[in-house]
């Protein structure tokens, strides 16, 4: 009677194996349910980089919580900044580089670097991750004599843009010009980010 095996044998790991290998392969056609690495183009001011292999990002919202007096928890959790940041693995082309590329200044203009832009987008051509104003922060290189150079470039950027494109809640725009009552600078402030979200992005 067979059951729950909690140790599979040798052709079970094998089998496990090959179904693996097999879904891995059938998960870079623009067929395919989910996202994989394989399937991704990365692109770095509008082109492709080829040696670039690995990127991740990471989205955080500041918060601040707002305490009252006679209680335990926070009466609201307020959110103050939102900030992105993320990496880049590559090789180590000779010849070819960050610096070359031009996504680093060196050690002279780095006073005057312009941003750059990187793109991530699936072989559907569905946008998954894309900012114009990011600065790379750090670089960090290994080299090994029995590996492959690569290189860990660290970046931090202003504003983002991912499936969906950003757009105030609904309720929170500024009011119409025909409307004549007292304004708060909150809704001015919300006014001025809701300029920016309009503007951002292709």
């Amino acid at each position: 009677m067979s059951g729950f095996n909690n140790k599979p044998g040798f052709a079970d790991n094998v089998a496990n194996n090959v179904a693996s290998n097999v879904a891995g392969v059938f998960s870079t056609k623009p067929s395919a349910r989910y996202a994989s690495g394989a399937r991704c183009i990365l692109k770095i001011n509008g082109k492709i980089t080829g040696f670039a292999f690995g990127v991740s990002w990471k989205i955080n919202t500041t918060v601040t919580e707002i305490n009252t007096i006679d209680d335990y928890f926070p009466h609201e959790i307020a959110p103050q900044r939102v900030t992105v940041e993320g990496t880049l693995s590559a090789l180590h082309i000779p010849g070819q580089s960050a610096g070359t590329e031009l996504w680093q200044p060196d050690a002279i203009n780095f006073l005057f670097q312009q941003y750059i832009t990187i793109e991530v987008r699936d072989t559907t051509d569905q946008l998954l991750f894309y900012t114009n104003k990011a600065m790379i922060t750090s670089r960090q290189e290994d080299i090994r004599v029995d590996a492959l150079s690569n290189v860990q470039l660290s970046w931090r950027a202003i504003g983002f843009q991912d499936e969906r494109k950003p757009e105030l809640a609904q309720g929170a725009t500024t009011s119409g010009p025909e409307d004549k009552r007292p304004q708060s600078r909150l809704q001015e402030v919300t006014g001025g980010i809701a300029n920016k979200l309009r503007n951002f992005g292709f």
